[in-house]
C-alpha cells in the first residue's frame, strides 16, 4: 500500500499531466490550485499531536517531575511556621491533708502552702511525647528531683526537671521522675507532699499512684472572653434661657402694737 507521500507525488504527476499550458490559465484557476496542493501538508501537519512539529522528542515525566521540584524549591518555605508548644499557667492542688497548693521557693526549697499565694503560680510546658517540665512563675525556678529523690527548685533545665504527666480516672494528674526510678523494682518516683505540706521524697513507699498524697489537680487559667459592652445615648436636655434675677423687695417694717378701747355700757 503507497505511503501517503506516494500519494500525493502520483496526485501532483497527474495534476501536470492534465493542467492546460500556463499562458492559457485565469487567475481563478490558479487559486484553486494552490488551495488543492495545500490541503494535504495541511492533513499531515495535524496529525502530529500537540500541535508539536514531526520528528521533534516528546517531554519525558522527568523533566516534568523536575519543572514541579524546581517550582517548590523556588517558592521556599511554607508561610505557616510550626506552632510553639502550649504552655499552661494555673495551680497545682493536692488534697492530702487540709490540701495545699504546691509552691517553688526562690531558695530552692519545694512544699505546700493552704492558701493561695504568687509561689504557688506554676507553669507547666510539654518537653515531648508525654513528658512535661515545672516552672515557678514567681520563682522563675523548675521542679526538680535528685537520684535520691529529694525534691527541689533547679534554676536550670536539666533532666532531673523532666516529669511524666498521666490523667487518672479521678480527674486528677500524677507527675512521676522521667530519669530517675527504684533501681530494684523499676517502681515510678513521683511528685507527692505529706499531709503536713512538706515535700516526700519520691522513693518513699507511701508514694504511688494510687495514694492522696501524688494526685494533683490542675487549676489552670482561662482566657475570659471579652465582655460585650454598649453605648446608651441619652437624649440631650435642651437648657431653658435663665431666670431674670429680681431685685429681693426691702423688709416691712413691723407695725406698733394695736391698742384697744374697752368700751363700757351701762343699763
Amino acid at each position: 500500500m503507497p505511503g501517503p507521500r506516494n500519494g500525493t507525488r502520483r496526485r501532483s504527476g497527474m495534476l501536470r499531466g492534465a493542467l492546460p499550458p500556463a499562458g492559457s490559465m485565469s487567475p481563478s484557476f490558479l487559486f484553486l490550485l494552490l488551495l488543492l496542493l495545500a490541503l494535504p501538508a495541511r492533513a499531515r501537519r495535524e496529525r502530529v499531536p500537540g500541535g508539536a512539529q514531526p520528528g521533534a522528542p516528546a517531554p519525558s515525566s522527568s523533566s516534568s517531575s523536575s519543572s514541579s521540584s524546581s517550582a517548590t524549591a523556588a517558592a521556599g518555605p511554607s508561610r505557616f511556621p510550626r506552632s510553639r508548644p502550649a504552655r499552661r499557667r494555673g495551680r497545682l492542688y493536692c488534697r492530702v491533708g487540709i490540701g495545699f497548693h504546691l509552691q517553688l521557693h526562690p531558695d530552692g526549697r519545694v512544699d505546700g502552702a493552704h492558701d493561695a499565694s504568687p509561689l504557688s503560680i506554676l507553669e507547666i510546658f510539654a518537653v515531648s511525647q508525654g513528658i512535661v517540665g515545672i516552672r515557678g512563675v514567681f520563682s522563675n525556678k523548675f521542679l526538680a528531683m535528685s537520684k535520691k529523690g529529694k525534691l527541689h527548685a533547679s534554676a536550670q533545665f536539666t533532666a532531673d526537671c523532666q516529669f511524666r504527666e498521666r490523667f487518672q480516672e479521678n480527674s486528677y494528674n500524677t507527675y512521676a521522675s522521667a530519669v530517675h526510678r527504684s533501681p530494684r523494682s523499676g517502681r515510678q518516683w513521683y511528685v507527692a507532699l505529706n499531709k503536713r505540706g512538706k515535700a516526700k521524697r519520691g522513693c518513699s513507699p507511701r508514694a504511688r499512684p494510687q495514694h492522696v498524697s501524688t494526685h494533683f489537680l490542675p487549676r489552670f487559667w482561662q482566657p475570659q472572653p471579652p465582655e460585650l459592652a454598649f453605648t446608651v445615648t441619652l437624649p440631650e436636655k435642651k437648657l431653658l434661657p435663665p431666670k431674670p434675677k429680681v431685685a429681693p423687695s426691702p423688709p416691712r417694717k413691723n407695725p406698733g402694737p394695736i391698742k384697744y378701747r374697752l368700751k363700757f355700757r351701762f343699763g
